[in-house]
């Protein structure tokens, strides 16, 4: 059995393939939408950013800096090539952006509303800051310095679900009026 190397698509179907991509999960990070793209083994970084580009230098998608990263998205040039291009990507991304699009829009809201950073200090403790962002503007930011990495990946890791409940405990609490 010889070994092939992986198939390379077109650039034209690369491009279309990023653009429907962008069409049905939205406005979206290049590490959101790579880890899209390489759940199923469907494009790589490079040839993804490649594509994405192109696309920004033809005016068919925008990149914009926001604190996350750059977020990309389809502009009305982007949308009219996939209306009349659209027929070529392949079904089975269609069938992909189908079945999935809904719940990874979900979680990348939820990326850009509850975000982390974890550093390590210079004394070996880990710092631990924890974000809750609405309309690019910060809510409630909190910071812990921890002894071990583990413990502030599990803290992030419960982050997206404990926040609102968090936000509106410590409201609460510091709103209280003295007895």
């Amino acid at each position: 059995m010889t070994l092939q190397p992986p198939r390379r698509s077109p650039d034209n179907e690369q491009r279309l393939i990023v653009l429907a991509c962008l069409d049905k999960l939205g406005p979206c990070t290049e590490l959101q939408l790579l880890q899209f793209l390489t759940e199923r083994d469907t494009m790589n970084y490079f040839d993804m950013m490649f594509s994405l580009n192109d696309l920004c230098a033809g005016g068919q998608a925008v990149r914009t800096k926001k604190r996350a990263g750059y977020l990309y998205e389809l502009t009305d040039a982007g949308r009219e090539a996939l209306s009349l291009f659209g027929s070529r990507v392949p079904g089975s991304i269609k069938k992909l952006l189908k079945d999935s699009a809904e719940e990874w829009k979900r979680r990348f809201r939820q990326e850009m509303q509850y975000q982390h950073a974890i550093r390590q200090t210079e004394r070996g403790e880990y710092d631990l800051t924890l974000t809750a962002v609405e309309q690019e503007m910060d809510m409630l930011q909190l910071r812990f310095t921890l002894p071990a990495r583990d413990l502030a990946r599990r803290m992030a890791e419960k982050w997206p679900q404990k926040a609102a409940e968090i936000y509106e405990t410590v409201i609460r609490l510091l709103s209280e009026e003295d007895e």
